[in-house]
């Protein structure tokens, strides 16, 4: 019993210094300037890619992760200095030219499984790089409460959502840990509980009053509606993630983060929040 606890204890120690380590350099990129921003998103894009490749490939699916990589980072890299610089929004229709690349080289490949292949890799373009592409256009877009007529680099509300989603999954977690009974979606995750589903959310919903403070750019309803997207679409992202990993027997997407496994393990609810956030910011006008 007392290795169990010790283990435990070790495990949580692990994970709580890894997971300020992301905040720290995650926070430092995104805010410090914009080529930072731009490192940060092209880094994350690469590894997530990266990453779901690695969970998706076995004797049936073989995707061209080399291409699918580099397909993520000019796409991203094509949509931030075209939204940056105020191009002519019609280069955006550029970002095909990579998709397109997929297909041609696979009819150049000697494998028996182009569709899957070719399927897998559309498929993780759209599941981690959409995300990346809305959140340039959040902090660089001509938002009303951001008073930024100009589209100067403005990454707070970004940072804000990011805060979010690390205070609902650190709630949940050290809610659920001690206290989960009652499993909130066992047949996908079975660690997941209710008590630790609803203590998250409720801390996180406190939260948000000190997020305001800390970013009144927005007014205190937009975050309760952004905290509220964050605790829906944030656990759906989670489950889903899970859903994806029993499917392929594994237990996390990697193991480059001690304590959390993968870089996609702590993206997983990010993917599902910022489409959502960018829809509400749409109806609300934001934009």
């Amino acid at each position: 019993m007392n290795l169990k606890i010790t283990l435990k204890l070790n495990n949580f120690i692990i994970r709580t210094i890894t997971g300020s380590l992301i905040v720290i350099i995650t926070s430092a990129l995104i805010l410090i300037s914009e080529w930072t921003f731009l490192a940060f998103i092209l880094g994350a894009g690469a590894w997530l890619n990266i990453e779901f490749l690695r969970i998706a490939k076995n004797d049936r699916n073989k995707p061209n992760t080399a291409l699918t990589v580099l397909s993520t980072i000019l796409i991203l890299a094509l949509v931030f200095f075209i939204n940056h610089f105020n191009f002519n929004p019609a280069l955006y229709w550029l970002s095909f030219i990579p998709v397109f690349v997929l297909f041609i080289t696979e009819l150049y490949s000697k494998n028996e499984t182009p569709i899957r292949n070719i399927a897998v890799s559309l498929f993780t373009l759209v599941y981690t790089v959409f995300p990346l592409v809305l959140s340039i256009f959040i902090v660089n877009g001509d938002m009303l409460y951001y008073q930024n007529p100009n589209n100067m680099f403005s990454p707070t509300v970004l940072l804000g959502v990011f805060v979010l989603i690390w205070v609902y999954d650190s709630m949940a977690y050290c809610v659920g840990v001690p206290l989960g009974r009652h499993r909130l979606f066992e047949r996908v995750s079975p660690k997941k509980s209710w008590e630790g589903t609803i203590g998250g959310a409720a801390l996180t919903l406190i939260a948000s009053y000190f997020i305001n403070l800390l970013f009144p750019i927005l007014p205190k309803f937009d975050w309760i509606v952004i905290t509220s997207i964050v605790i829906v679409f944030g656990t759906l992202g989670d489950l889903i993630e899970s859903l994806f990993k029993r499917s392929f027997a594994i237990k996390d997407s990697g193991a480059t983060l001690p304590g959390h496994g993968g870089l996609l393990d702590r993206f997983d609810s990010f993917i599902f929040v910022i489409p959502w956030v960018w829809i509400y910011f749409i109806i609300r006008g934001v934009f």
